[in-house]
């Protein structure tokens, strides 16, 4: 009982930070994007936490952090991966991935209103907005930073007689 009253006070700490954090740089759009990036996952594992699923919804959000690093990495300096501020390691957007990791999470999981499902994509699109409007990524570096966060969500691994079994589920 007392974690279920702990969690969200934790996560809304966590976002003041975040918010303490980004108010330091930037223009308002940029800093909304920064924040949403971290409170729509947040958010997301807050319900994971009410509803029991907390460990899977975990590992699948680490897994996605993980791919998107990966990937920023071992393209190098590949014409994909070139920021338009001129930096390297910007495909795919992992601020956007994470955004629409949560988005997608409490979409499928705590929104159960088509009202509430359009505001999470909504905000996590504002969140891939904002990256394109501070010349962190490109358009297309956005648009696969949300397919990744939104593939991880979906993907059910698992693992039976040493055979991997691998879902999407897609529950709208």
């Amino acid at each position: 009982m007392i974690f279920k009253r702990f969690v969200p006070r934790l996560s809304a700490a966590m976002v003041a930070c975040s918010l303490v954090t980004s108010a330091q740089a930037g223009d308002s759009f940029t800093k909304a994007g920064d924040v949403l990036q971290i409170a729509l996952p947040v958010a997301a594992l807050v319900c994971a936490t009410r509803k029991h699923d907390f460990t899977p919804a975990a590992w699948r959000f680490i897994g996605q952090e993980v791919a998107v690093e990966a990937s920023k990495h071992a393209l190098g300096n590949a014409t994909i991966n070139q920021r338009p501020n001129g930096g390297t390691h910007g495909f795919p957007s992992g601020h956007t991935a994470a955004a629409f990791y949560g988005a997608s999470y409490l979409s499928r999981q705590c929104m159960h209103t088509k009202g509430g499902k359009v505001l999470a994509f909504g905000l996590a699109a504002l969140v891939g907005a904002s990256r394109v409007h501070g010349d962190n990524h490109t358009v297309g570096q956005v648009l696969a930073g949300a397919l990744v966060g939104v593939a991880f969500d979906r993907v059910k691994v698992t693992f039976d007689d040493r055979r991997v079994h691998v879902g999407m589920r897609y529950e709208f």
